[in-house]
């Protein structure tokens, strides 16, 4: 089946918005559809047009939607991007199996299903970015390593490149979830994660993924507005998955080939994926940058103001040497 694109904007209810300021609600003027992936799966996105030759394809990371990067995407379509969301499958309103918790992952689906959104939505005469953060970042390596000239830049944020495990091994760690899932545990959730809203690592008194009190609970108050967009903590399926990822990105052969100009973000307080790995990576990839926030948590998007001003920075840098005006 073609990959096709339908405009569903009317058939968006936007009574499920959480009470947030303006600049965390849906921009004037952004659209909302359907993208039909070639095995016929319908993955949501969301566009804002800015009426240039230049494309910002933006994708998130884990229980990520949509919603929750309505700041940045404004923030891109500012610089002149005609701005494109998708929403992962499983995540957001993208192919829900009707459950919360996720399904086991096929990252090298998720790689074709980007790299067929970027050809649908931006014509190939148009400068292209590529912004992804976490796992959406992760997922972009590996669609970058399979589809080469598929875009001019990609910006990562903290991309899952290894996953910090903490006090335990990473082979401990992919081991128990390799043997969890063979015994048919695979849908328990990980040491930790649970249903939400009992999302350990994100919710409660700190918050470990950001610093700043509103940023930081952007999927807190649109999980509590909207019981559609709600996803659940990691399973030892998907833990497995993912490491399964890493293992194939975080290999030397594999970034060696991405021949994409990349710019890597990294949080020096980082407790969901490890920071070494950004350093190795940028070391390995044939054009990459490396900004470190020492200070930052996991999400340098929905950081404190000054962390953000120094990201855009170091990303406004970079846009005007590899993409520049269209």
């Amino acid at each position: 089946m073609a990959t096709t694109l339908m405009d569903t904007t009317p058939l968006i209810a936007a009574a499920e918005a959480p009470p947030l300021e303006a600049r965390f609600l849906e921009p004037e003027g952004f659209r909302w559809g359907y993208f039909t992936a070639r095995d016929g799966a319908r993955l949501r996105w969301g566009h804002l047009a800015a009426g240039a030759a230049k494309d910002c394809v933006l994708v998130g990371g884990y229980i990520e939607f949509i919603d929750k990067y309505f700041e940045v995407a404004r923030d891109f379509h500012r610089r002149g991007f005609n701005v494109w969301c998708l929403d992962w499958r499983g995540q957001g309103r993208s192919a829900r199996s009707g459950r919360t918790k996720p399904d086991p992952r096929v990252f090298d689906r998720d790689a074709e299903d980007l790299a067929q959104f970027i050809a649908t939505v931006s014509p190939r005469g148009h400068k292209r970015l590529l912004v992804a953060h976490s796992m959406g970042g992760g997922v972009s390596l590996l669609t970058l390593a399979h589809h080469v000239g598929l875009v001019d830049a990609a910006v990562l944020s903290a991309p899952m490149i290894q996953i910090n495990t903490g006090h335990v091994p990473k082979w401990a760690a992919s081991a128990l979830a390799r043997v969890m899932t063979a015994i048919g545990q695979g849908d328990s959730f990980v040491p930790g994660a649970g249903a939400w809203p009992n999302l350990a690592p994100r919710f409660g008194d700190i918050n470990r993924l950001s610093n700043h009190p509103l940023r930081g609970k952007l999927v807190d108050a649109w999980f509590t507005a909207s019981e559609s967009l709600r996803h659940d903590g990691p399973t030892y399926a998907w833990l497995k998955a993912a490491f399964g990822l890493t293992t194939r990105i975080s290999d030397a052969a594999t970034l060696s080939r991405i021949r994409t100009p990349i710019l890597i973000g990294s949080a020096g307080q980082d407790l969901l994926v490890d920071p070494t790995a950004h350093l190795r990576a940028a070391t390995l990839l044939p054009d990459a940058r490396l900004v470190t926030f020492e200070s930052a948590k996991h999400e340098l998007f929905q950081e404190t103001d000054d962390v953000r001003d120094r990201w855009f920075a170091a990303i406004d840098s970079f846009v005007a040497e590899h993409v520049g005006e269209a």
